[in-house]
């Protein structure tokens, strides 16, 4: 992937804008928590898709409260006005704004390093990135993702990188 191409989407007033709103919440789970250069796009990417996992599957959200002792904080941003907040819908563009900068290989060896994170504030997202996991899985292999899957995620592992999707996660 072109580093122009990332240096472009970071430059787009309106994402710096949009991330504004959760900065905050982000502090400490993104390399570039200030910036938001296109390095910490995976990370961004993967604690964005877990937030909204958690914000539409309330048995997920249970399952991490119960293994952690609480939700993330972004997760509590998002659902200070319930599953049809307003900052869903932001969250969602924001993800649709970063997919397509993300590299497969850089994904997945986020998702890898993430979940191995005890730290406490990885801990709240390990269900979520389980699922992000398990739906990679499902939709490389034809599959339908789950129900709570954001459709930026199910778009971006079902075009054109679903092959290389399916090739990295059934390496041996």
């Amino acid at each position: 992937m072109s580093e122009s191409f990332r240096r472009l989407a970071r430059l787009d007033e309106q994402f710096h804008g949009l991330l504004a709103a959760f900065k905050p919440a982000l502090k400490g789970l993104i390399p570039d928590d200030v910036n938001f250069t296109e390095d910490s796009y995976d990370e961004l990417f993967i604690i964005l898709a877990s937030a909204a996992y958690y914000a539409r599957d309330p048995k997920l959200r249970k399952l991490s409260a119960d293994r952690t002792g609480g939700n993330p904080k972004l997760v509590s941003v998002i659902m200070d006005e319930g599953p049809k907040d307003k900052d869903l819908a932001l969250l969602e563009r924001l993800l649709d704004r970063v997919a397509p900068y993300v590299p497969v290989s850089v994904l997945l060896a986020s998702l890898k390093t993430m979940h191995a994170n005890s730290s406490e504030l990885f801990k709240g997202y390990h269900a979520a990135i389980e699922r992000i996991t398990a739906d990679l899985f499902r939709i490389a292999a034809g599959f339908a993702p789950a129900e709570a899957c954001p459709a930026v995620l199910v778009k971006w592992a079902s075009g054109p990188l679903r092959a290389e999707i399916y090739a990295q996660l059934h390496q041996g």
